[in-house]
C-alpha cells in the first residue's frame, strides 16, 4: 500500500493526509472540496462540487507501477441525474499524452446522460520501446446517488473493473507506466471532469 487517503478531515481542512505504510508521503492539497461531510465508508468523506474541486498529490515515484501491479480503490457516491461532462475523473497519474504513460479510474458518461460506469485506463511503454493503452468499461450504472465501491487493477497483462465485486476483465499488455506527472483526485485537471458527489477510502496498492 503506497497511498491510504481515508479523507477523515474536519471541515474546513487543507491537507489530505495519506496513513499508508510510508508515513504520510503522499499528502494531497484540497481544493474546493467540502471536507467533514458523513462518510460512505466510515468517518468522514469529501464532497466535490462538480465544477471547481480537486485534490492534488505531488509527484512521489512510489506511485508509478512500473510493469507492476497497481490497484486503485475508491468509495464514491454520485450526485444522482444527468452528468455535467463526459466523466467523472476519480483518480489519475498523469494524462494521455503523457509521456511514460499514465493511469486513471474514472465514471464514464454513456449516450444516456444519466448513466456512468466504471472505465478503468492503463498505458505503458512495451518492452519495444511502443506505447500501448488497455481500457475496461464495467457495465453497472454507478450515477445512481447509490454507494458504490470501484476498483482498479492491473496485474501483468490483464486489468479488471470492479464494481461492488462484479469483476469485468481484459487481457491486453501495457507495459510499464511512470511519469513525472502529481496525482489527482476528483478532477483530470481543475475545471475538467470534475466529480459530482461523494468520494471516501481511496487506496493505492503497488506490487
Amino acid at each position: 500500500m503506497v497511498a491510504h487517503w481515508h479523507m477523515d478531515e474536519a471541515a474546513g481542512a487543507s491537507v489530505m493526509q495519506d496513513s499508508a505504510p510510508l508515513g504520510g508521503a503522499n499528502n494531497g492539497v484540497i481544493v474546493n472540496v467540502m471536507t467533514g461531510v458523513p462518510g460512505l465508508v466510515s468517518g468522514k468523506a469529501y464532497s466535490f462540487d462538480g465544477a471547481t474541486s480537486y485534490v492534488e498529490v505531488a509527484e512521489n515515484d512510489s506511485l508509478d507501477p512500473g510493469a507492476g501491479q497497481i490497484s486503485l480503490t475508491a468509495t464514491v457516491r454520485t450526485v444522482d441525474g444527468a452528468m455535467p461532462d463526459d466523466s467523472y475523473d476519480l483518480v489519475r497519474k498523469g494524462l494521455v499524452t503523457t509521456k511514460g504513460g499514465y493511469w486513471k479510474m474514472e465514471i464514464k458518461r454513456t449516450s444516456n446522460a444519466t448513466v456512468g460506469r466504471l472505465h478503468c485506463v492503463f498505458r505503458g511503454m512495451l518492452p519495444d520501446g511502443s506505447m500501448q493503452i488497455a481500457k475496461r468499461l464495467a457495465t453497472p450504472d454507478v450515477v445512481d446517488g447509490a454507494i458504490h465501491t470501484l476498483q482498479c487493477v492491473r496485474t501483468g497483462d490483464r486489468i479488471q473493473a470492479v464494481v461492488d465485486g462484479r469483476v469485468y476483465s481484459k487481457t491486453r499488455a501495457t507495459g510499464s507506466i511512470a511519469n513525472n506527472q502529481s496525482v489527482i483526485l476528483g478532477a483530470k485537471i481543475a475545471g475538467d471532469d470534475v466529480l459530482r458527489g461523494s468520494m471516501d477510502e481511496v487506496i493505492i496498492k503497488i506490487g
